[in-house]
């Protein structure tokens, strides 16, 4: 009985895995390292995995690294949201995370975010994430790759969010209070002094008025288009939904 059991759940595996788009039956997602590609050694995985863990315990993030022959028909962006989305990652209500998939069909490396990991994982942070994994890459170094893309999450997180999204209200903040206290001095400094004004030149017997309109001709409206971003400047990240309907941050090459 029991044999028969085991042998109908690995039928069930392989039936399921064979249907497209697909990405896996049942995740334990506290593993964090998915070589479906069959790129790491053991042992590798099992220092990426470890890694990875601790990561996520410390800096309360979800951290996966996937690989992958196939994507099913789906670009490296789809596969790296949805394999996120359907398999419940991400830390907390706001399903925070970050995940590397390593697509070998496409030869494309894509970073895809979630939550508080699209604000902390910007469009310029995504880039040098990748500029250090490229050359690895290339040169079929998957763990190096993968290694690094772990230190810089790792990095960024204990960063904290870019200058440009976190810290904008307080420069604000110290501008106001600086334009008050000048403000505040040349009022004071001025106080009970005779002020030179304008009728102090004006001749009004010499005065004449003209009559002058303001006349409408017409209303001029230019329209653009404003892609979808949060940040600004250097703290911007782009995203986009997924099938889903959840929004995504990103990027790969």
């Amino acid at each position: 009985m029991k044999r028969l059991f085991v042998l109908v759940m690995v039928m069930l595996f392989f039936l399921l895995s064979a249907l497209p788009g697909f990405c896996q039956v049942v995740l334990d997602t506290g593993l964090k390292v998915y070589d479906y590609a069959d790129l790491f050694t053991p042992e590798e995985e099992d220092s990426l995995m470890e890694k990875a863990q601790i990561i996520a315990a410390e800096r309360r993030m979800d951290v996966a690294v996937v690989t992958t022959e196939y994507t099913y028909g789906k670009s490296s962006m789809e596969y790296a949201d949805d394999f996120f989305d359907y398999n419940g990652f991400g830390y907390g209500s706001g399903y925070d995370g970050v995940l590397l998939l390593i697509d070998m069909e496409h030869r494309i490396a894509w970073i895809s975010t979630h939550g508080k990991g699209i604000r902390v994982f910007t469009d310029s942070r995504i880039d040098n994430i990748l500029d250090k994994m490229e050359g690895h890459l290339k040169n079929d170094r998957f763990y190096k790759a993968a290694d690094i893309f772990l230190d810089r999450v790792e990095y960024y997180l204990s960063s904290g969010f870019q200058k440009s999204v976190k810290h904008i209200p307080v420069y604000l903040a110290i501008s106001v209070l600086v334009a008050g206290i000048s403000v505040g001095v040349m009022a004071a400094h001025n106080k009970g002094k005779k002020t030179v004004t304008a009728d102090t030149y004006l001749d009004r017997e010499s005065v004449r008025l003209r009559d002058n309109r303001d006349i409408y001709i017409r209303t001029s409206v230019t329209k653009r288009d404003i892609s979808s971003s949060s940040g600004s400047s250097g703290g911007r990240s782009s995203t986009h939904r997924s099938s889903s309907g959840r929004s995504h941050g990103g990027g790969g090459r």
